[in-house]
């Protein structure tokens, strides 16, 4: 009885004993209206972190502890999926420096350590927490609805947002990094450098990166397209490489939202993936996505082709098998393409290229990154990618930002020819200011400003009009000093010393009259 009456002080039912994993599994199954890729989301909530930390707690009596429990519980988890990844990869230097030395009971030692260990797991990262609380808070809503408890206890706690992880363009200083890693790992593995093996696949696909978020060199990306062009989805990554369209925008594209004539595309669905063999056709992940993008005149053109070779594929096929799905890009038989079959032959054309690792969804942030480097305001990257403001724009791409500008400085390097290659003997070693002076040029020119120094001290009642033109006399000569080098400097004579005019003899004010006294 003092149970119920506590119950009821709580703002619950007194005949409810719910748990939250009753509850949970009653949620899902009343909300018949869900999209499905939602609901496989809170199924892997509830399976993964919500049952087996709250499921056993009454819904009236959970809590900001319980939360708490739950989210330190997430945290001590990552940090030993982080330990067994660490064990994983030192086995495997161990594997390769045991071949090296030709050790082959060290080898099978370390071999064996590696198959003991659990398969790898990838740990919760902030994101994915939140997403946890998101999920439970849109249950305890419903359960505050129908009188199990007084209070969401999910919106009283507070979680920072953390910083995910920002784009990082694919340097020559990271390829080289990366590329020894890779290389000791292929060794590890038994694989030879340079291998295409499935192994060697699986090697180089699972290998860390400096980022989660990497983008190719504009010349890295050349090559991943110069590759494509040998595969049937070519235009699909054309368009995401120079557009910066989703993957889901991109398999979800239809033709009536095409205009090749004003160079322009809009979205209004997506295709998300469910399972390995199954998808869903979504709204976009935003309104803001809702809108239309232009497209350069080659896009155009790919675009066009791509167009053509469809309806050749519709003829081979025949009215009756040809699948009019209305789709953009398609299989063979005009069926929508499943995304993750996209990014599995996106990963091999890279890996087939040589090229360092990137997802498929970072052609997304590599398109941003080349609009960048050609000089393109931020709010028109913002406009291009659709982004719900320019500040989300500028805090993703802040990070590639050096990158392009060191870039710049190097093209703008490049546009100044030069008779001396930078560091070459005749240069002595000087930086570019200088590099075409020579010991005898540097001399003179030095014997050249002490002359004009002397003469300037020489006459402190210049005016400010004499004192500019013999500034533009100083510069020019030691401009002139640099124009040819193996050529010594014409000496320009001093400006003639000017004498100041004379000062007009001042006058003197007339006494003003004197008064009259009345008499």
């Amino acid at each position: 009885m003092d149970e119920a009456k506590a119950k009821e002080a709580r703002g619950g039912n007194a005949q409810s004993k719910i748990t939250i994993a009753e509850f949970l599994d009653e949620w899902l199954t009343n909300n018949r209206d869900l999209a499905r890729s939602t609901r496989r989301t809170y199924q892997t909530h509830i399976r993964r972190y919500l049952k087996p930390h709250l499921g056993h707690i009454e819904v009236d009596r959970l809590q900001v502890r319980h939360l708490i429990g739950l989210f330190d519980a997430i945290d001590a988890e990552n940090t030993h999926i982080k330990a067994e990844a660490n064990q994983r990869r030192a086995l495997r230097q161990a594997v390769w420096e045991a071949r090296q030395a030709g050790d082959t009971a060290a080898r099978d030692a370390a071999l064996a350590q590696i198959a003991e260990l659990p398969p790898p797991r990838r740990p919760a990262g902030t994101s994915t927490k939140r997403q946890v609380r998101a999920t439970l808070r849109s249950a305890l809503t419903e359960a505050v609805q129908q009188g199990h408890t007084a209070t969401n206890v999910a919106k009283l706690i507070r979680m920072s947002r953390g910083r995910g992880s920002k784009p990082l363009v694919w340097s020559p200083d990271r390829v080289t990094t990366w590329q020894d890693t890779y290389t000791q790992a292929l060794a590890a593995a038994g694989e030879p450098a340079g291998s295409r093996t499935t192994r060697a696949f699986k090697t180089w696909r699972a290998l860390p990166r400096p980022s989660t978020v990497m983008v190719w060199a504009p010349e890295q990306t050349g090559l991943f397209l110069d590759r494509a062009t040998k595969f049937r989805l070519y235009a699909l990554y054309h368009l995401m490489a120079f557009a910066g369209i989703r993957r889901g925008e991109a398999c979800g594209l239809e033709w009536p939202d095409v205009d090749l004539d004003k160079r322009e595309v809009s979205f209004r669905v997506q295709i998300v993936h469910i399972t390995y063999s199954d998808v869903e056709e979504t709204d976009l992940k935003t309104e803001d996505s809702k809108d239309t993008i232009p497209i350069d005149t080659a896009t155009a053109q790919v675009l066009r082709q791509w167009r053509h070779q469809q309806k050749q594929e519709k003829l081979a096929w025949g009215r009756e098998a040809w699948v009019q799905s209305g789709k953009v890009f398609t299989r063979e038989n005009g069926e929508p393409l499943h995304p993750d079959h996209v990014s599995a032959e996106f990963q091999a054309i890279a890996f087939q290229a040589g090229l360092p690792p990137i997802r498929l969804h970072d052609l997304r942030h590599g398109a941003a990154t080349l609009m960048l480097a050609a000089g393109v305001e931020m709010k028109l990257v913002q406009a291009q990618l659709r982004h719900s403001s320019m500040t989300l724009t500028a805090d993703v791409y802040t990070s590639v930002l050096p990158d392009v500008a060191r870039e710049a400085a190097e093209a703008a390097a490049a546009l100044v020819p030069r008779a001396v290659a930078v560091g070459s003997p005749d240069t002595a070693g000087l930086p570019s200011g200088s590099q075409a002076e020579s010991p005898r040029e540097i001399t003179s020119l030095k014997a050249e400003k002490h002359q004009v120094n002397l003469t300037e001290a020489s006459r402190p009642e210049l005016g400010e009009s004499d004192s500019r033109a013999l500034s533009s006399t100083t510069g020019n000569a030691t401009n002139r000093g640099r124009a040819c080098p193996g050529r010594s400097p014409v000496p320009r004579r001093p400006p003639r010393s000017r004498r100041p005019a004379a000062s007009p003899p001042r006058r003197t004010p007339a006494a003003p009259p004197a008064r009259r006294r009345r008499g």
